[in-house]
C-alpha cells in the first residue's frame, strides 16, 4: 500500500543503504528479510490505524458516531460469522505464502 497522498516523502537514504548495500542484522539473510517484512506491515497497520482514526474524528464532527456503529455491527451474530470465514481465508492465503508445504 503505499503512503496516503498527504503523507511526507520517505528521507534520502544514507550509509550502505545510500551505497547500494543492504542492512544486515543477523547473519542469515532470510532472516533480514523477514525482519523487513515484519517492519513493513507494521507501518502499514499503524497508517491503518491513524488513518482509521481520522476517519472516524471526521464522521464525528459531522455529527456521525461511527463508533456505535461499528460495535452494533461487530455484535451481530450472522456479521461475526462471516467475519469468521473472511478471517480464516485471509490467514490460509497468508500462511500458504510462509508454508513449506506450498502448493
Amino acid at each position: 500500500m503505499s503512503a496516503p497522498p498527504d503523507s511526507p516523502p520517505p528521507p534520502p537514504a544514507t550509509g550502505a543503504a545510500a551505497a547500494g548495500q543492504s542492512y544486515h542484522a543477523f547473519e542469515d539473510p532470510v532472516l533480514d528479510r523477514m525482519l523487513g517484512i515484519v517492519l513493513a506491515l507494521g507501518a502499514e497497520v499503524w497508517t491503518l490505524r491513524d488513518r482509521l482514526r481520522l476517519l472516524e474524528e471526521a464522521l464525528a464532527r459531522h455529527g456521525i458516531d461511527v463508533s456505535t456503529v461499528i460495535e452494533d455491527l461487530a455484535a451481530d451474530p450472522a456479521r461475526e460469522t462471516s467475519m469468521t470465514s473472511d478471517r480464516d481465508a485471509f490467514l490460509a492465503r497468508f500462511l500458504r505464502a510462509i508454508s513449506a508445504d506450498e502448493a
